[in-house]
């Protein structure tokens, strides 16, 4: 494979030049230079990393991803540098790099990142927040089969501004197990190159990603429960539990960056509703989780 980034590629509104194919992005229509560059070399583990540590701070601009498949360094917000496995497929690889490695891009950008997946309800954007395995893509799925778009999967890059806080679509894609699109009968494309190790694959979207960042309505924490509900959260427990869900949680040892994170968390909280989705785990019920939302959004216009 090149170590040139010869694939001129787009992903939350950056133009990306890439030495990796990455079938997941579309091609990139800018005639302009590249916003980030994603490079192919040698990174080797630092002799001062823990056995289980897989995130290490390099100097203050710079990222480590320390993982099985590859090393990866992020630096500046402008570079990913790549070195995988060889033998790791390259689907792998790529779900790396487009997933916790552009997360940690856009958090040096200066976006607020948070572990979640958002869909646009007409102008406006919700965020379904979550820990792995919460469902937070099988709830952007749901909307998504209702007719509405898909604006990110499993991350949510949030712009705080005077304009309050909006989010910046990914790439037209969306990780999903055959079973669910089967079963839902998901309006997606089939995925490409897959390979076995995975189970879940990046399928393609079938509408367009809105070109400029959509405003952010409502953020909705998912739990688990029998009845379906929109439950309040007390306006003093907003921000730790978006903290609790922010994807790149600051250093412990860096404490600037500790309540920085808490700040930007609590004016979030502050512009928009924050509420509970306590929802069943039955695909079956997912089209009454979704007039749930609607409703909920709709009454702000009553």
């Amino acid at each position: 494979m090149s170590t040139e980034p010869r694939h001129r590629l787009n992903a939350f509104g950056l133009t990306v030049a890439s030495a990796f194919e990455i079938p997941e992005l579309p091609d990139s229509k800018s005639s302009d230079g590249a916003d980030v560059v994603v490079t192919r070399r040698s990174i080797d583990r630092p002799a001062d990393a823990r056995d289980d540590q897989t995130v290490y701070q390099k100097g203050t601009d710079e990222q480590l991803l320390l993982y099985e498949a590859a090393n990866i360094s992020i630096r500046g917000g402008r570079e990913i540098s790549v070195d995988p496995d060889p033998t790791v497929p390259e689907e792998v690889i790529r779900h790396v790099i487009i997933g916790p490695a552009f997360n940690y891009l856009l958090h040096q950008r200066g976006y607020l990142v948070l572990h979640a997946s958002t869909v646009a309800i007409g102008d406006t954007a919700v965020a379904f927040v979550g820990e792995s395995g919460m469902g937070k893509t099988t709830t952007a799925t749901a909307f998504l089969c209702a007719g509405h778009r898909v604006l990110s999967d499993d991350v949510a890059a949030i712009e705080l501004g005077s304009a309050g806080p909006r989010v910046q679509s990914g790439y037209p894609s969306i990780k999903l197990d055959p079973s669910i699109v089967d079963r839902l009968d998901v309006p997606v494309e089939k995925p490409h190159r897959t390979s076995r190790l995975r189970n879940r694959h990046f399928h393609g979207l079938r509408h367009e990603q809105p070109e400029s960042p959509v405003p952010l309505k409502r953020i909705y924490v998912l739990s688990d429960g029998t009845n379906a509900a929109v439950l309040p959260i007390e306006p003093r427990k907003q921000p730790p539990e978006l903290v609790r869900h922010t994807y790149t949680v600051p250093r412990t040892d860096d404490s600037e960056e500790i309540e920085s994170n808490f700040v930007r968390c609590t004016a979030l909280a502050e512009s928009v509703h924050v509420r509970r989705l306590r929802r069943e785990r039955d695909l079956g019920k997912l089209p009454q989780l979704v007039e749930l939302v609607e409703e909920d959004i709709d009454a702000d216009t009553d």
